[in-house]
Formats: C-alpha cells, sequence, structure tokens
C-alpha cells in the first residue's frame, strides 16, 4: 500500500533524490561560470593586410583602367576615320574644320570627273554652309580643265615627241609614264616626252593656282621599230634611164649630155666638146659611175675616164657630177621640148636647145 501511495506522489517516476541532481546540476553551473571568468580566452589580432598584393591588384585595375581607355579612343578614331566625307561633313560644327572637308570633297569630285553641273552643285552647297562666297566668285579656279596630248593614243612607227597641251593658260601639268596616277610631287611637264620604241602609258593633270587638280587625261601609245629595208642598188637599165638627158650648170656654163651610149660635155671656155661612148661601171642605191671610153677632148685623146653621178633628192630635177678624185658640181635638168629636143635657160655656143642625134 505504501508502495502504491508512492508511486501516486510521484506521477511521473522521477527517483527520490532528484533534489540532489539539480543541485549538483546548479552547482556545476556555477563552477563553469567562475572556471570562465576565472581563465578568460587569449586575444588573438586580426591578421595584418599584405601591402604588396595590395599594390599589384591596383595595378592590374588601374592597367584594365588604361586599356579599356586606350580601346575606346581607337575605336572612335577608327570610327571617325572611315566616315565618308559626307558624314564628316554632316558631324563638324567648326566652320574652319568644314571649309577644310569641303575643300578635300571638291577635289575629290574634280578628280573623280564629275560634271560641271555636279562640281557647281558642290560649291553652291559649300558656299552656303561655310558661308565664303569665294567658293562661288571663284568658281573658275576650281572647274579645272583636262589637258590634251597633241597625238592621238594608238600606235606608232618610229620614235616619238609627246606634247602635253594645257586647257586654261597657268594651269601647271604634271605627268607620269610609268601607269600610276599623277599628283603634283609628279614630274612637271616642261617640254615635249621623247617617247622609245615599245609600250608607254602617259598620265598627266592640270593644277590650277588655287591647287585644285583636272582629272586625269590618260594615253596608252605603242611604238614599233621602223622595218628594216634593204634598198637594192640601181639596175643598169635604171641608172641610165635616170641619166638621160641635158643637164646644165649655170654658173660655169657647161652642158652635159647623156644619151644610152655617148656621154658629151660642152665646155664654154674654151668652146669645146669633150666626148665618148661609155658604160656602166657600177651603181648605187642612188647613183653610179660610167666609164667613158677614150674620152677625147679637142682631139686630144684622154683615154678611159672614170665619171660618178649621184641624183640627190629624188624630185628635185638635181644630180651631182665629178671625176675621180674632183669635186662635185651640181648640174639641174633642161628643160624638155619633146622630139629630143631641151632648152636650157642661157645660150651656149649661140644656142639654147640642144637636141639628141
Amino acid at each position: 500500500m505504501k508502495d502504491q501511495k508512492h508511486q501516486t506522489d510521484n506521477p511521473e517516476g522521477s527517483p527520490a533524490h532528484d533534489e540532489f541532481n539539480w543541485a549538483e546540476l546548479e552547482r556545476t553551473e556555477v563552477d563553469s561560470d567562475i572556471d570562465s571568468s576565472a581563465t578568460p580566452p587569449p586575444n588573438i589580432p586580426p591578421p595584418k593586410k599584405n601591402k604588396k598584393t595590395l599594390i599589384i591588384i591596383l595595378a592590374i585595375v588601374g592597367g584594365v583602367l588604361i586599356l579599356a581607355g586606350l580601346t575606346f579612343f581607337l575605336y572612335n578614331q577608327f570610327v571617325v576615320s572611315n566616315l565618308t566625307s559626307e558624314e564628316k561633313i554632316e558631324k563638324t560644327t567648326d566652320q574652319a574644320e568644314l571649309k577644310k572637308l569641303y575643300d578635300e570633297l571638291i577635289s575629290s569630285y574634280l578628280l573623280s570627273g564629275k560634271s560641271e553641273a555636279e562640281i557647281l552643285a558642290l560649291l553652291e552647297r559649300a558656299a552656303t554652309e561655310t558661308g565664303d562666297q569665294s567658293y562661288i566668285t571663284n568658281k573658275d579656279s576650281y572647274l579645272v580643265k583636262k589637258p590634251s596630248f597633241n597625238l592621238a593614243p594608238g600606235t606608232y612607227e618610229g620614235t616619238q615627241n609627246l606634247e602635253i597641251i594645257t586647257g586654261s593658260t597657268g594651269d601647271a601639268v604634271y605627268y607620269t609614264i610609268d601607269g600610276s596616277v599623277p599628283n603634283q610631287t609628279s614630274a612637271k611637264y616642261t617640254a615635249a616626252i621623247p617617247l622609245a620604241i615599245g609600250e608607254t602609258t602617259v598620265k598627266a593633270i592640270a593644277v590650277s593656282a588655287k591647287g585644285f587638280s583636272s582629272p586625269t587625261v590618260e594615253g596608252k601609245y605603242v611604238l614599233t621599230s621602223p622595218p628594216t629595208t634593204t634598198q637594192s642598188v640601181l639596175s643598169e637599165e635604171e641608172f641610165i634611164n635616170k641619166l638621160y638627158g641635158i643637164w646644165y650648170n649655170s654658173d660655169s656654163g657647161t652642158v652635159l649630155s647623156v644619151s644610152q651610149t655617148t656621154y658629151r660635155e660642152y665646155i664654154p671656155k674654151p668652146l669645146s666638146v669633150a666626148s665618148g661612148d661609155y658604160v656602166v661601171v657600177s651603181t648605187t642605191e642612188n647613183g653610179g659611175t660610167i666609164k667613158v671610153l677614150d674620152f677625147t677632148y679637142d682631139g686630144y685623146n684622154a683615154g678611159d675616164t672614170l665619171v660618178e653621178f649621184d641624183f640627190g633628192t629624188i624630185g628635185d630635177n638635181q644630180i651631182q657630177r665629178r671625176y675621180a678624185g674632183k669635186s662635185w658640181l651640181n648640174y639641174t635638168a633642161a628643160e624638155y621640148l619633146g622630139s629630143g629636143q631641151y632648152r636650157i635657160p642661157f645660150l651656149f655656143a649661140g644656142q639654147d636647145i640642144f637636141t639628141f642625134d
């Protein structure tokens, strides 16, 4: 019964010595608090920062910022450099820069061969947007006329001299002969350009006093060597036909008579005739030599005598004659009257008409 009563008094079944346990626990906690206050934990200082690492980090960050700025700058430069002249003009507000851009655009118009109407329209626009009316008043200095060549491009035989003719007085002309585009650093035209055998491409521009250039004029020239011709010497028949007739020398009053077979020379002082039959010894491209057999002068036989002839320029009715080793004398063809008769412009022994026998 007592046991039953005891269980009812302790319904949770706690041991009888619970009070001791609580007291022990409280004592333990007190002892623990006392120990903690008696021996505090050591004071551990925070770790020191590494200055070298910090400097490296700052340098890297600074380098990245500089690189980013440089990249941005270069990108802007690239964008600006790739803008067309029109885009640059549209974005420019500075008047001096605007005039410079318009001058560049006008130059490009001139070099590209734009029409006069297009150039004038651009000049009016430049005058309006820059306020500089000299674009209009000095329009003639912008409209530079192209130069021209005295030879049309093409093929020619033998060397040639090429002249460049300016479109306007006072313009300077610059040219190239290697096919490159000329500018104001190219050779300046001062005299005719000799063109050698072969192919030559000549390009030229005119530059006004204001410094603007004309469109480029171009000419391609192909020069060939003259054909090598070997002129054959005259045949004996050709030589005799050229020599046949009456010839005179007004200075000396001498007359030559040359037929197909006989050579005669009429000499005024003393009045006499020297003659003899002849044979052709040799010929050249424009003359030859005969041998007068038993050349007789007023009964005196001089023996075989060589006489040389040069027909000179074809069609001038002139020949030259000389005896071997003597000086050349000029002779003119007499006027042919027909029927074997020839007239000379002076009297010889009272006559001016000679007839072949």
